[in-house]
């Protein structure tokens, strides 16, 4: 039996005609095959408001990239096929009415269908290569991995802080390696469906992971991440687990370290693009904000130095006008002893 909300149109549409034809709730329920409770119902929608379309269609969140602005963005990238998130991003911005993000771009490009087809391949040179430990950024999307692994990809990268295996056809995390500094891990399009238990004793630094178009359909498949204390930024777009009721609610009561859900906070409120890079500017800032003030208080110093040194100038002035004096009047008392003898 399905439920008024799970109908289609035509199957509306047939409701409402079989009753229109004079055949009664139950005639009407055993033709179709739906519950009585389902036909009375759209029956008396039709009734009352004319209405045989759902409008779950239109519920939760408003797009920001409507049907018009997924043809224009798909003008975009057919003009360049070449053209990179960031650079679509911008073209789009600069003839719309309301500006979206590069994480919005790439969520609308995945929906139209869209994909990398930049191949990249797994070099087996790095292991030839001294200065893997100094690689911060690694991005492998589109290759093939053999038994969940990928080859070339070990834990001698040391100081790997971004790990991008996008469609490389994962179905475990299992066998990634340990990256105790790795912040932000990029596994949409894959086939996960679980064992996310690992990902807190090899990534305990995690701060964002994309496990959209993977296989994950339950929450439950969710709670090892409260161990990644961490995390504050999950992406499980174009995943079964988005389908259940109350989704985003579940889940941010179950991670209460987490931030952003699919982009979004608690309130709705879209993720800016620097929430997603990792936090290095920030510490840059920060070292030289505290080399600026570091620069002021020698200033102050100095300044200090310099009122201190007109001082002492001005005692030295005054020092040498009160040896004088004290001369002449030792000299005056000397002309007038004779005198008084």
């Amino acid at each position: 039996m399905g439920k008024t909300s799970d109908l289609r149109d035509f199957e509306r549409g047939m409701i409402v005609g079989a009753r229109r034809a004079g055949s009664s709730i139950s005639e009407t329920a055993a033709l179709l095959g739906f519950s009585r409770t389902t036909v009375s119902r759209v029956y008396r929608e039709w009734c009352d408001k004319q209405k045989t379309s759902s409008q779950r269609q239109s519920c939760g969140r408003k797009q920001l990239v409507d049907e018009r602005g997924r043809m224009r963005m798909e003008r975009i990238v057919q003009t360049n096929r070449r053209a990179t998130n960031r650079q679509i991003t911008a073209q789009y911005n600069s003839g719309a009415q309301n500006s979206i993000s590069e994480r919005t771009t790439r969520r609308s490009l995945s929906r139209m269908g869209y994909c990398s087809r930049r191949p990249r391949r797994a070099n087996e040179e790095w292991k030839n290569i001294a200065c893997v430990d100094t690689v911060r950024e690694l991005v492998l999307d589109n290759c093939s991995s053999n038994e969940g692994k990928i080859e070339g990809l070990a834990a001698e990268f040391i100081n790997l802080e971004f790990l991008s295996l996008i469609n490389v056809g994962l179905v475990s995390v299992s066998n990634l390696p340990k990256l105790e500094k790795l912040k932000k891990l990029e596994l949409s399009d894959n086939r996960i469906s679980g064992g996310l238990d690992v990902l807190a004793e090899k990534l305990p630094n995690l701060t964002h992971l994309n496990l959209s178009g993977n296989k994950l359909k339950d929450i439950s498949t969710l709670e090892p991440l409260k161990k990644l204390d961490s995390l504050k930024s999950l992406d499980l777009f174009n995943c079964e687990v988005t389908n259940l009721n109350d989704y985003r609610e579940s889940v941010f009561k179950l991670l209460p370290q987490l931030t952003y859900l699919d982009g979004y906070d608690v309130e709705d409120r879209e993720a800016s693009d620097s929430d997603g890079e990792v936090d290095d500017v920030d510490d840059e800032e920060g070292n030289e904000d505290g080399k600026e003030e570091d620069g002021d208080e020698e200033g102050v110093v100095g300044e200090e130095g310099e009122v201190s040194g007109d001082k002492e100038e001005d005692l030295g002035i005054d020092d040498k006008d009160n040896d004088e004096d004290v001369k002449a009047v030792q000299g005056e008392k000397r002309k007038r002893e004779p005198d008084d003898d």
